[in-house]
């Protein structure tokens, strides 16, 4: 049973990603160039792939992402990659959405037809639950694995360090160079901003952090450990409100409430999950729920938006420790 689309998903010290590799299971060889390279990967449900290395692949939106800001690049994707107006996801990082054929932007929508003509090598998706590939539909996955070998990264109560250091653990075993100079300016970047963040923590040591993630029929309450965003930030210091009652049959990420009853959860601060499936600030969505506007951090406008599906790369986690630090300095 997959996570719910309408709640949340997946998250510390910043450790260097080499030194994670190791700590995150996968076996690798040194890539080999040229014509009829060949790799040896084993992923997190213990699956071991070896022989020709792949180089088509098609790849759930999040994983592409962040293997795309490492020089892997996808022949497909699917998962949520634009918006109805047409404009880009930020789930989809810096991928060329017009380089990439999409097999589906929504929850279970995976054009297998689709997937089949792209001549697959390699199917790579992210795992909230335990061997759940995140956007492959449960009807579907027999016949997806016939079709080629996949890799699923794990997700599920693990950091964003932890996360990008799987990822570069892939795209190394991909071929990919991930000790370029823009990677490495990259890293310097995030290390930087984490720094930045880890002082204003500090600031904000005494301010009570609740998460959310909003629907017109319900709010979701956030467990920061089980996300890989908030679980950084939690390991720099910050203090987030804890739900009573997570639903552990979904991985303990959340507590799903009623809106009447939001507001036995105090807190100081509100991050709100901005997301496209989420409901906005605007009058139509939470600026037009009364119990909302009731709460204290809401009438006081310490409000901060928070992507619990960033990609894992430093590329698109960096903006966000940056614009985190700022308001944290703002509020504190």
């Amino acid at each position: 049973m997959h996570l719910s689309r309408r709640g949340f998903l997946a998250g510390t010290a910043a450790l260097g990603a080499t030194g994670l590799l190791t700590a995150c299971g996968y076996q690798e060889e040194t890539p080999t160039q040229g014509a009829g390279a060949t790799w040896s990967f084993t992923d997190d449900r213990g699956r071991k792939l070896e022989g020709e290395r792949p180089t088509r692949i098609v790849a759930q939106v999040t994983a592409a992402a962040a293997l795309w800001d490492l020089g892997v690049k996808s022949v497909g994707i699917f998962g949520p990659s634009k918006f109805a107006d047409g404009k880009p996801d930020p789930q989809a990082g810096g991928v060329d959405l017009n380089a990439v054929t999409s097999l589906g932007n929504v929850w279970n929508e995976f054009n297998f037809d689709k997937f089949v003509s792209l001549n697959p090598q390699l199917l790579v998706s992210v795992m909230y639950l335990k061997d759940q590939m995140w956007y492959v539909p449960d009807t579907q996955t027999e016949k997806i694995d016939k079709a080629a070998p996949s890799v699923g990264v794990r997700l599920q109560d693990i950091s964003m360090p932890e996360g990008i250091a799987k990822f570069i653990a892939l795209a190394k075993a991909l071929g990919a160079d991930t000790g370029t100079p823009a990677i490495k300016a990259a890293k310097e970047e995030y290390e930087k901003a984490d720094a930045a963040l880890a002082e204003a923590a500090k600031k904000a040591a005494g301010l009570k952090i609740l998460l959310v993630s909003a629907q017109k029929d319900a709010v979701y309450v956030s467990n920061a450990s089980k996300f890989a965003t908030s679980k950084h930030y939690q390991s720099k210091g910050l203090n987030f409100v804890t739900p009573e009652a997570p639903d552990e049959s979904q991985g303990g990420y959340y507590q799903q409430i009623s809106w009447e009853n939001i507001g036995k959860y105090t807190a100081d601060v509100i991050m709100y999950d901005n997301r496209g499936g989420s409901l906005s600030l605007g009058p139509d969505g939470l600026g037009g729920v009364p119990t909302w506007a009731q709460l204290p951090a809401v009438k006081a406008g310490k409000l901060i938006p928070w992507n619990n599906e960033t990609p894992f790369s430093y590329q698109r986690f960096t903006p966000q420790l940056t614009e985190l630090a700022a308001a944290l300095n703002k509020f504190a």
